[in-house]
């Protein structure tokens, strides 16, 4: 993949032309299957198929969200991420079975064994022997990874993060990742692996502020850090869930989980997380922060905090504005991501070039990457 030096917008940047390619994709996939295709690290109990009696809607539905998807589209950065962003689509209309997204099986099952095999140092933590080992909690020692960090998590975040680069494009052209130095903002901080990450990546120039709600992950994220402390000294944890202002109510059931999800209403709480303990919580955003010098700049904006993505970018405006930072959004929880999150930054004022990426074998951990100038 080659990043283009130049205004990368094509002079065919119309619908139809997208369109077009959507649906000579849909028909060639149809007629392919994929059988090794099945991400079991993310579904050990197996992956349910798309029923194929709504195949037709599921394909109009993905066309609508093309066609609206002009921003990225046409502020793309190289023509990898326009055909992953017709893939994309493609996979969430057809399934598996069907079509690929980005990752070749092969290499990344060895490589997600490999580090199992080679970097495990303890297995099966947390008490959580009922469940497969692919979601269980184990210890890491990353060396070999050319990672000098011991973490605790499970298999498949920690490969996404250290061995796929789940937030930052592995075309380095393009310049779509941290660097050293960087003030980085880390909303989403889970159990710590990211926060980690950075933390090496933008050195002891560097300083990483990671914000995760809940305290149950925010207990995991402290140990991690406690593991590596070095690391530790370059990351500030903030306990604020961010959004698109301050000073709103939300609810988040305090469970160790990284699909943990912030409701407008305690009965959304109780009903999707079938959770006893339930946090009423004030939303804080970025802009606040900055104009208050919690935060001095920021260089590497990532977000990914189970779809309220678009909500946090809302908070930072006037921090992207102001100090144009690269940016790493997950863009895969609500169906409109790659509609509603280019667009938003588009009508910021700011030039962006946008990169798309996928780092498992589902439509999961896809990441939208966005580079000023």
């Amino acid at each position: 993949m080659t990043a283009l030096s130049a205004d990368p917008t094509p002079a065919t940047a119309e619908p139809g032309e997208r369109v077009e390619r959507f649906h000579a994709l849909i028909e060639r996939s149809r007629a392919t299957h994929l059988p090794d295709n099945l991400d079991h690290f993310f579904h050990p109990w197996g992956h349910e198929l798309p029923d194929p009696a709504g195949e037709h809607e599921r394909v109009a539905e993905q066309l609508a969200v093309l066609e609206r998807a002009g921003a990225f589209w046409e502020r793309a950065g190289d023509e990898a991420s326009r055909d992953l962003l017709l893939r994309f689509l493609a996979y969430r209309a057809l399934g598996p079975a069907h079509v690929r997204l980005q990752l070749e099986p092969i290499p990344y099952r060895r490589s997600i064994n490999a580090m199992n095999a080679q970097m495990a140092e303890k297995v099966g933590l947390h008490g959580l022997g009922a469940m497969p080992f692919e979601w269980q909690f184990h210890l890491y020692n990353l060396a070999r990874a050319g990672f000098p960090l011991h973490v605790l998590g499970q298999p498949l975040p920690l490969a996404s993060t250290f061995l796929f680069s789940q937030y930052a494009y592995r075309d380095a052209a393009a310049g779509a990742g941290p660097r050293p130095g960087d003030v980085a903002v880390d909303a989403g901080g889970c159990w710590g692996e990211t926060a980690l990450w950075l933390a090496h990546v933008v050195g002891a120039d560097g300083h990483v502020h990671t914000f995760e709600p809940a305290p149950r992950n925010r207990d995991l994220l402290a140990r991690n850090l406690q593991l590596n402390p070095l690391h530790a000294n370059r990351v500030t944890v903030w306990d604020h869930v961010l959004g698109a202002r301050r000073g709103e109510t939300v609810w988040l059931a305090n469970r160790m989980a990284a699909g943990a999800t912030v409701r407008d209403e305690l009965a959304k709480v109780h009903s999707w997380d079938q959770t006893d303990q339930a946090l009423e919580l004030r939303t804080e955003s970025i802009d606040e922060l900055a104009i208050g010098g919690a935060i001095e700049r920021v260089d590497f904006l990532k977000v990914d905090v189970e779809g309220a993505d678009l909500g946090v970018l809302q908070g930072a405006a006037e921090t992207i504005r102001r100090d144009r930072p690269r940016l790493a959004i997950a863009c895969y929880h609500r169906p409109d991501d790659l509609v509603q999150i280019p667009d938003f930054v588009a009508s910021l004022g700011v030039e962006y070039r946008w990169y798309l990426q996928c780092s498992t074998m589902t439509d999961i951990d896809t990441v939208a990457f966005a580079v000023p100038g």
